[in-house]
């Protein structure tokens, strides 16, 4: 997942087609031309997109150490990446703003003609522009309304809202969502039904969500509340009445219950006004202990823990949570209690809920941890650790499902030996430290890890022991990466030429030529056209591009007479496949 190899170019279509399967790089592609993606923007050091697909989809893309790390919230889980990914990186591609590294931020051509119009302009002008602007668009009288109530809330009640959007609900007909639902997601529905009349749910929802955005914007965390809160309160009450034929529309509420909910927590999260912290904290507990299946606790628990960050803000959650007193909690139920119960610092209860509930909910160990350092208590924390990390090794490595609640052992494992570095000591503890460091990065992977562990080991045998371990940890053609950033680092090209021949198909497979290939020339154009030759095989005409892509990167090792010969080679060989030759000419092979 290497990027372009020009550090200032950060996403282009060649990254794209790099890390994708060819059926996902040309759905992706066709997603992208047919403006499947919906927005794309940055956040600090991550990328962002929108993706409309059977649902609309997120996408986050980073670069860590010259690695695009990728993730997106569709159920894909063939290797590479999916359409999405691929739609999202060729539209930042597309998109000049996004082609290089962030510089310091400009201001946007038109906001700069903007200032200069708003300077030479008179109050008179101005108010004049503005009421024949309003006129023509009476839409905007709303936005102006919002923009000059400021932070003050009005009047209407989170119940007043709930009212208004609770008649728009009602008047929504339930049959025709139900196929609408269907229809979105490419299931079963009945033909009698052409155009819809009814609203769809998703736009209802989505312009009240509109509504608070716009109170949001300018700062008025309590108005947006207030609409979201509402927003959340007519739905709810609404599914509970769904019966019969139109049950599973029932599935849509949720849907959009969860997406409003997330709302509401970025909101809350944002404000540090401490009346509205104290509702928002009650409200969104109370959505907590909700038993809805559509409800993602997860994330409510990630929004509680930004948002509460004293003792008394603790004191309005714990006086809210009823299970507090339980003796059997869930997963997420005893994440909470114990992030609580550790801002106050009643560890008694702290250490109690951990230790009942650490084997179901090993996510609680990075806090009991530090609770057991804050005590100095070194013999502790290192049997708890051992005692979670050989449950985890238990399991698959991959996501493991306790009850409903995904657990990600890696991150937990991750967590957990990251804290582990700064207790292990070199001089006293030097095989426990080395086998930690050194599983750290077979988890990881990343030569943040690999670096910190190199330094540690006494001598170069150490290291170069454990690059057999790495090569048969990292065995197979979508993991063997991490084993070529190691030799890349190390300078280990005769190691990389044997990875080359031995991974054709490993998607690192164009970059490690590129490393070694004025080391070995021959080798490099030799594994590349056994390669061209095995995608060739199959009369797919899928692939001819795939053939094209790595025949522009054969070209690039710079033995151009063989390369002439074997395009020359293929043009005879395959001269009927007539997609194949007009895939050449457009790459200009």
């Amino acid at each position: 997942m290497t990027h372009a190899d020009n550090a200032n170019k950060l996403f282009s279509e060649e990254l794209a087609f790099s890390i994708a399967r060819f059926p996902s790089f040309n759905k992706g592609k066709e997603y992208f031309e047919d403006g499947c993606v919906e927005k794309i923007w940055q956040e600090e050091k991550e990328y962002k997109a929108i993706v409309s697909g059977t649902h609309p989809y997120r996408v986050t893309l980073k670069f860590k150490d010259d690695e695009l790390i990728y993730n997106c919230s569709c159920p894909f889980e063939l290797d590479g990446v999916c359409k999405h990914v691929v739609a999202s990186i060729l539209a930042f591609a597309s998109d000049k703003s996004f082609s290089t590294q962030p510089k310091q931020k400009k201001l946007e051509k038109n906001e700069v003609i903007i200032n200069e119009f708003l300077e030479k302009m008179s109050v008179t002008q101005q108010r004049y522009f503005l009421e024949k602007i309003l006129k023509k668009e009476p839409a905007l009288i709303e936005d102006l309304k919002i923009f000059l109530q400021g932070r003050n809330q009005s009047p209407i009640t989170a119940s007043d809202y709930k009212t208004q959007f609770r008649e728009r609900l009602d008047q929504l007909d339930l049959e025709e969502l139900a196929q609408m639902w269907y229809r979105e997601g490419e299931d079963y529905y009945d033909d009698q039904y052409g155009e819809f009349t009814t609203e769809s749910l998703e736009d209802l929802v989505d312009e009240f969500i509109t509504q608070g955005e716009k109170y949001e914007e300018n700062q008025n965390y309590g108005e947006a509340l207030k609409i979201y809160q509402a927003i959340f309160e007519a739905l709810f009450e609404k599914q509970k009445t769904i019966r019969g034929d139109v049950s599973d529309v029932s599935d849509w509420f949720g849907q959009e219950m969860d997406k409003v909910v997330s709302f509401y927590v970025k909101t809350l999260i944002k404000t540090d006004n401490k009346n509205l912290k104290e509702i928002g904290i009650k409200f969104i507990c109370s959505v907590f202990q909700l038993s809805s299946i559509y409800i993602d606790k997860q994330q409510i628990l990630a929004g509680l823990k930004q948002t509460i960050i004293n003792k008394e803000e603790t004191g309005h959650a714990l006086t809210c949570l009823s299970f507090r007193t339980k003796d059997s909690l869930t997963t997420e139920q005893s994440s909470l209690l114990a992030y609580l119960y550790f801002l106050v610092e009643e560890w008694i209860t702290f250490e109690k809920i951990s230790l009942e509930n650490l084997k179901e909910n090993p996510s609680l160990t990075l806090y009991l941890l530090r609770y057991y350092q804050k005590n100095n208590n070194k013999k502790k924390i290192i049997q708890i650790s051992n005692q979670v990390l050989n449950n985890l090794n238990k399991k698959d490595k991959d996501d493991y499902f306790y009850g409903r609640q995904l657990f990600n052992n890696k991150e937990i494992e991750i967590q957990i030996r990251q804290f582990l570095k700064n207790i292990y000591s070199n001089e006293e503890e030097y095989p426990l430290m080395i086998d930690n460091l050194e599983r750290l990065f077979l988890v990881t992977g990343e030569l943040t890890d690999y670096k910190v562990l190199v330094k540690n080991y006494k001598n170069i045998f150490e290291k170069e022991k454990f690059w057999l371990v790495i090569k048969n940890h990292f065995a197979d053609e979508y993991e063997v990466k991490n084993v070529f950033k190691v030799f890349r680092l190390e300078n280990q090209k005769s190691e990389i030429l044997g990875l080359i021949n031995k991974y054709s198909l490993a998607e690192c497979f164009p970059d490690m030529v590129a490393f070694i290939r004025d080391s070995f020339p021959q080798e490099c154009f030799s594994a590349y056209k056994k390669k061209i030759e095995n995608i060739l095989l199959e009369t797919n005409v899928s692939k001819y591009s795939e053939a094209a892509y790595h025949l522009k990167r054969m070209k690039e090792i710079g033995l151009d007479k063989d390369f002439i010969n074997f395009v020359g080679w293929i043009k005879t060989t395959y001269w009927r496949r007539r997609k194949l030759l007009e895939e050449l000419q457009k790459k200009q092979l």
